[in-house]
């Protein structure tokens, strides 16, 4: 066998089973606070767990992909590239954090503004953490994140179960999940004070120093931030139509939870791409074509959605009856209807990461946001007549759009990514 094969091979396993487990405890968090509560609770968890995601794809300013793959390039400056991407979203947040404070506070609901409040320090703090596990990501180390992940959802689950114990406000979620990505960020930031953070170029004829870094990650990750929030939009964004068409915050939490388990099983496809990923960077800096690569990611992404989708399908009414009680019985028929997002994700989420590995996520940019026009402009027409069952519509013929749009913009992708700068 050779190393490349070990190497993706063992950033699969630790990627399959730690995601894993960290997703499948994300779903019993959400089965905790949907049966602690009920489908009115569930539905302003749901809306401000959205936003605290978006905001996290706001607060990272694209720096995750940018680092593993330069790291992957240069390892013997992984520290050095960490603490430069670290500065673009120092300098984003300054701005970022108290528009979203701003932002929570205008909001009219109580429960909601509280929410939205209690979140703002998870979405820093998850920030944090997934930006010093893409340096260790970017040297083969993917178990790093995983572990702090795991530490993460350890402190969680018991949080959110007491909470529901003591009757306490849905707001007070917000709170633990903060609680738990501080824990982990703790321990995982002290490991990466160990990165090397040499100033050089690497090879033996570069003794100069390196120029100012940031620089480049900022015009690097442009692209990916702005692929990023239009991904967690394409994801997100008929939660946050559905309230603002004053849908039932009861039938928002029986889209919540019809979400749950799909948008928990899409970081499948992530973390294989995630575990490719370094590799993938390599080839491209190599001058290979991607075209193996796109006929690899379209037939298993497909097959493998598929798979999950017809066996989720199968179970779906006891799996809902199971997870979430029989207050939530009309979960059970927009699920049945969702899951077939499933396999056009697994496709999306390959083709994205082979056209960052390729330096062309520009084109990936451009494509998810014909995407996202179009899932939001399904969304404007079918939730005033159909409501959440409007919105599960609009995500599976968006997400097939998707696929026959990243597939002709991969099979075009050149060799050469030479029109890049380098850091």
């Amino acid at each position: 066998m050779s190393e490349t094969v070990r190497r993706v091979a063992r950033n699969a396993v630790w990627l399959a089973v730690g995601e894993g487990a960290v997703k499948g405890a994300l779903f019993l968090a959400a089965i905790i606070v949907a049966r602690s509560a009920g489908p009115e609770g569930m539905g302003v968890f749901s809306i401000a767990f959205a936003a605290a995601i978006l905001a996290v794809m706001v607060l990272a300013a694209g720096q995750q992909e940018v680092v593993i793959r330069e790291v992957a390039a240069a390892p013997e400056r992984a520290g050095t590239l960490l603490d430069a991407a670290r500065t673009v979203q120092d300098r984003l947040g300054r701005w970022v954090l108290p528009a979203l404070v701003v932002g929570a506070l205008l909001v009219h609901e109580r429960d909601l503004r509280l929410a939205l409040l209690a979140f703002v320090p998870y979405a820093l703090l998850r920030t944090l953490l997934v930006t010093h596990g893409s340096a260790f990501k970017g040297l083969d180390r993917m178990d790093m994140e995983v572990r702090a992940r795991g530490l993460e959802v350890l402190v969680v689950l018991p949080g959110l179960a007491a909470v529901g114990w003591a009757g306490l406000p849905v707001w007070t979620t917000g709170v633990v999940f903060s609680v738990g990505a501080g824990t982990a960020l703790i321990w995982l930031s002290t490991r990466s004070r160990d990165l090397n953070r040499s100033t050089a170029k690497a090879g033996p004829e570069q003794h100069t120093p390196a120029p100012p870094v940031w620089r480049y990650f900022r015009h690097e990750g442009l692209p990916f931030l702005a692929l990023a929030v239009a991904s967690q939009l394409l994801a997100r964004a008929d939660t946050f139509l559905l309230a603002a068409f004053e849908v039932s915050h009861q039938e928002i939490g029986y889209f919540g939870a019809a979400g749950a388990p799909i948008w928990g099983i899409v970081a499948l496809p992530t973390l294989l791409a995630v575990a490719f990923y370094p590799t993938l960077s390599r080839w491209a800096a190599e001058g290979r074509s991607p075209l193996q690569a796109v006929a690899v990611a379209v037939l298993l992404g497909g097959a493998l959605g598929s798979g999950l989708a017809v066996a989720i399908n199968a179970v779906r009414e006891p799996l809902v009856l199971l997870a979430f009680g029989s207050d939530f019985e009309p979960t059970a028929v927009l699920l049945s209807r969702l899951v077939w997002v499933l396999p056009t994700k697994f496709v999306m989420t390959f083709l994205g990461l082979i056209l960052a590995a390729w330096h062309r996520q520009h084109l990936a940019l451009i494509a998810v946001g014909a995407v996202l026009v179009l899932s939001i402009g399904l969304n404007l027409i079918w939730i005033p007549t159909m409501g959440a069952f409007g919105s599960v519509n609009a995500a599976v013929v968006a997400h097939a759009a998707g696929v026959l749009i990243l597939v002709a913009v991969a099979v075009t992708t050149p060799r050469s990514n030479g029109d890049s700068d380098e850091p």
